[in-house]
């Protein structure tokens, strides 16, 4: 995690089972009509996570350029996303009636993980040696506790839809065939399951862009900006992307993430001593809360 913010998770006691039937099920919904999947479409991000987000709503290396002042715009994510809150369980009417157990399949997924969560925080905690070790599970009362506090964790269900390879330029370069732009997760951790396609890229402090390939039963941990300011900068949000790979323009890819955040109260504080020579991976003021962090943040990926 140190080094640039990602290891791989086993044996984390998820079953194979559980995730192939969120991914089952997903890929249902993400292959129904356009008008049918537009019934479900967020309103405010900000207001509410829950809903499905098209292609062309989001633009995520939008934080990438924006953060290293790079001229013109990113490009549009070649992906669609369904998200659902992770805090507690939500009603059946909220998800889409049209794929039967929905609900159940992210219940499932959802319960399976949060023990991790606190399992994780705690490590965290004695790895910064905090003086209050309870200092993380305290600022996540929300995910731990079921909503005692408001906050914006939530699941992610990503389908990156096949890509005509006629339309891509120089597919073996990166530039006009990313999947999703380079970014950083704004968050305190995330748990990313992906299946066989491949794509993923993290970036190392040298500048190089490494495969993060697909490992059976395993998961992605990958540390975001809120564990990367409360460390000073040692355990960093790493920056990544996901390329559409020559070999696969014509297959889809899925992954599933659930995404820890603290609660939205909780402040941007460096908690230990920073790193020598720390470079951020966002700007921001010591003192400001996840939830301004958090505005800001979904601001700068609006497409429109």
């Amino acid at each position: 995690m140190r080094n640039f913010g990602f290891v791989y998770m086993i044996n984390h006691g998820t079953t194979p089972e559980k995730v192939e039937n969120l991914f089952s099920k997903c890929l249902k919904f993400f292959q129904l009509p356009a008008e049918v999947k537009a019934k479900y479409k967020k309103i405010d991000e900000v207001i509410s996570s829950q809903g499905y987000t098209s292609s062309g709503d989001e633009t995520v290396g939008e934080l990438n350029r924006k953060r290293n002042g790079a001229p013109g715009l990113a490009l549009p994510d070649l992906k669609e996303c369904y998200d659902v809150f992770a805090d507690e369980a939500k009603e059946e009417s909220i998800f889409p009636a049209e794929v039967s157990g929905f609900k159940h399949a992210v219940d499932e997924f959802r319960s399976s993980l949060i023990h991790l969560v606190e399992k994780i925080l705690r490590a965290f905690a004695n790895y910064l040696n905090l003086q209050d070790q309870d200092y993380f599970i305290k600022e996540h009362s929300s995910i731990l506790r079921d909503g005692i506090k408001k906050s914006y964790n939530f699941i992610r269900t990503n389908y990156y839809f096949p890509i005509n390879p006629t339309g891509i330029v120089n597919p073996d370069k990166f530039g006009s065939n990313l999947r999703l732009g380079a970014h950083s997760d704004i968050g305190t951790m995330t748990f990313l399951f992906q299946d066989e396609c491949g794509g993923l890229e993290v970036k190392l402090s040298n500048g190089e862009w490494v495969d993060i390939k697909p490992i059976k039963n395993s998961f992605i941990l990958n540390g975001g900006f809120m564990l990367e300011v409360w460390s000073g900068g040692n355990l960093p949000a790493g920056p990544h992307r996901v390329r559409a790979l020559s070999e696969n323009f014509t297959r889809h890819r899925q992954s599933v993430g659930l995404f820890v955040q603290p609660d939205v109260t909780t402040e941007m504080q460096s908690l230990v001593s920073n790193k020598p020579n720390w470079e951020p991976a966002f700007s921001y003021n010591e003192g400001t809360t996840h939830y301004e962090f958090f505005k800001k943040v979904i601001l700068y990926m609006s497409a429109k």
